[in-house]
């Protein structure tokens, strides 16, 4: 009789326990929409999705925006024509050079005859150097765009709720495009490495800044 007892005083909340769960259970099952019958469409419709959601976060017309800060194609855009270009015209173009190296190297540049101008092969030694400090914030660029195109697939995997009804594929797509741009990535840093390169390669002393450079570097000396 007291087993009896028990079971009755217990059995209201058990009871409402089971249907709190029950409800739950139904509602998540419902969020998961009809049964899948065409695997291989659904996963090429999912992909697609997130390609999609993807490309709208960088070009701003994704359906859910971040308001509490840069993300996408705007913090992409900050970090070139902000970050990056501060940083390009905080570079001073004479930094690293004073008086003594110029006159060094024009005067390894003539030997042992006096030199009335500056020579253009100490001019082109002393501009390359220059040219090669632009190599490191070109370089840290890379990096940053790399860091918020990461940062985008994360954007994308919280708001696709239907990607995310299938964890598997879910991991399976944020494992194959992270890949993607890590092996990128050494790529991109070589294509930088190659553009201050061919800068390096060849001065073109005919340009008209090279003047005004030219005669800077004249006035610093006398």
């Amino acid at each position: 009789r007291l087993f009896f007892y028990h079971i009755r005083d217990c059995l209201p909340e058990l009871k409402t326990r089971i249907n709190v769960l029950a409800a739950q259970y139904q509602s998540l099952l419902n969020s998961y929409g009809e049964p899948v019958e065409d695997k291989s469409a659904t996963l090429l419709q999912l992909i697609t999705k997130f390609a999609t959601e993807y490309c709208n976060t960088i070009e701003g017309t994704a359906k859910y925006i971040e308001t509490s800060e840069l993300c996408g194609g705007a913090r992409i855009c900050y970090i070139f024509h902000e970050t990056f270009g501060r940083t390009l015209e905080s570079v001073d173009p004479l930094g690293g050079l004073n008086t003594i190296d110029i006159l060094t190297a024009i005067r390894n540049a003539t030997g042992p005859r006096p030199a009335l101008f500056v020579p253009e092969v100490s001019f082109e030694l002393l501009v390359k150097r220059q040219i090669k400090r632009l190599e490191e914030p070109s370089l840290r660029c890379v990096e940053l765009v790399h860091e918020e195109m990461q940062r985008i697939i994360q954007h994308c995997s919280n708001y696709s709720t239907q990607v995310r009804m299938f964890p598997k594929l879910h991991d399976a797509i944020v494992e194959v495009v992270t890949c993607f741009f890590f092996r990128r990535l050494p790529v991109t840093n070589e294509m930088v490495h190659n553009l201050v390169a061919i800068e390096l390669a060849y001065i073109n002393t005919k340009h008209p800044d090279f003047a005004d450079a030219c005669g800077l570097m004249n006035n610093n000396i006398e």
